[in-house]
């Protein structure tokens, strides 16, 4: 993506001058995103589907938490929820028992699948297994950097470094190339790790597959939701610093209510990955992410619902990315994906039950979808049998 800035300096100059910084083009100015040559598929994306329904940024006045939502739709069931303790219910129908919830997993999840989906390397095994293509990559101890080192630079191509039991888009690095910027990455990953009492401390490095960021929600074998995830980012005008144009758009936000508890504070310490600070003042049309990575969890990232995008091969290969771990009923399945039309070169990155469903039935733009119905629906099927 190719970024042309205006020197800091004259950003800072105005300031000592006595002069504010002035105020970011109001959304009728928003100047075009320039692509330059080669752009990547996201920065493509949001040129093409997101910039032009800039003004259509959906404001949720009231939402309700991923359980809410689940019990919600039971109840549209006339299930009857009796609790048992503060995160587990059952589901009961005319007084049987159809199923339950412990936490924000259903009884659509087994065992097993919690088990191998809290690891990254252990799902990795399983889609290998199963053939569903997925990033090479392995897992490494922490205490064997040298080993890291070495994979880096056996697999020859930038690479992503994650923890192999992390959640929430934490700890995760992408597009690294060095030695120096490896190192990094590891205590990023490090500090980020968790751990339960099924997964060990591990690091996992893997190819980078760039591509745009899918979360799919696959129930049984239908994919009944899917959004990409886009980094925070912010379009240049020419004469607006970066930090005034993050501020605005963190604004215009405050009367989502879904996205409003979501946004970061954007320091010079939290540009500091993308080489840019809050003085920094972009050309017009420069389409500047602030993120490496779309964390939509307090990162600023946005969901843009693509359910009616997504071409039929690529909500095959979500599938398959669910049934390649056994007693799986109902998961998102993240994809990276060079095009929204066709499966080719695209790869499962990960599958995961623990998924919070509130993005699909609260996407930025786009239409919401029913996930907690096609869940509720898929329990009541399987009770049947």
């Amino acid at each position: 993506m190719a970024e042309t800035y205006f020197p800091a300096a004259e950003g800072s100059a105005r300031r000592r001058a006595g002069a504010p910084p002035p105020p970011p083009a109001s959304s009728a100015e928003r100047p075009s995103v320039a692509l330059g040559e080669d752009p990547s598929v996201t920065s493509r994306f949001i040129a093409e589907q997101v910039e032009p329904q800039y003004q259509a940024l959906r404001r949720w006045s009231s939402t309700m938490p991923h359980d809410e939502l689940l019990q919600r739709a039971a109840r549209r069931r006339r299930m009857t929820i009796k609790k048992i303790t503060d995160s587990n219910q059952l589901f009961f129908l005319s007084g049987v028992l159809v199923g339950g919830m412990d936490g924000v997993i259903t009884s659509l999840v087994s065992h097993q699948a919690r088990r191998v989906s809290r690891s990254k390397a252990m799902t990795k095994r399983y889609l290998n297994s199963a053939e569903v293509p997925t990033p090479k990559g392995k897992a490494i101890n922490p205490t064997d950097f040298s080993r890291a080192v070495k994979y880096m630079k056996a697999l020859g191509k930038q690479v992503a470094v994650k923890p192999s039991a992390g959640r929430a888009a934490k700890g995760i690095s992408v597009k690294v190339t060095r030695e120096a910027e490896l190192r990094r990455a590891w205590q990023a990953a490090m500090a980020a790790r968790s751990a339960t009492s099924e997964s060990r401390y591990l690091i996992m490095i893997e190819e980078y597959a760039p591509g745009l960021d899918v979360r799919c929600y696959v129930v049984g074998g239908e994919v009944v939701g899917a959004v990409v995830r886009l980094p925070l980012y912010v379009v240049g005008d020419g004469v607006s610093t970066v930090g005034s144009l993050a501020d605005a758009e963190i604004a215009r936000r405050r009367p989502n209510e879904y996205l409003k508890p979501r946004q970061p504070e954007v320091t010079d310490a939290f540009l500091a990955p993308m080489a840019v600070t809050r003085d920094t003042v972009l050309s017009a049309g420069t389409l500047q992410y602030l993120t490496p990575i779309a964390d939509t969890a307090r990162g600023g990232g946005i969901a843009v619902d693509v359910l009616d995008l997504l071409g039929d091969e690529l909500k095959d290969l979500a599938v398959d990315g669910l049934w390649a771990i056994p007693g799986l009923g109902a998961a998102a399945v993240d994809l990276l994906v060079p095009d929204l039309g066709s499966a080719d070169e695209a790869v499962v990155l990960e599958v995961n039950p623990y998924a919070n469903i509130m993005q699909f039935h609260y996407p930025s733009y786009g239409q919401p979808r029913k996930v907690n119905d096609a869940i509720m629906e898929e329990i009541l099927e399987r009770a049947s049998r």
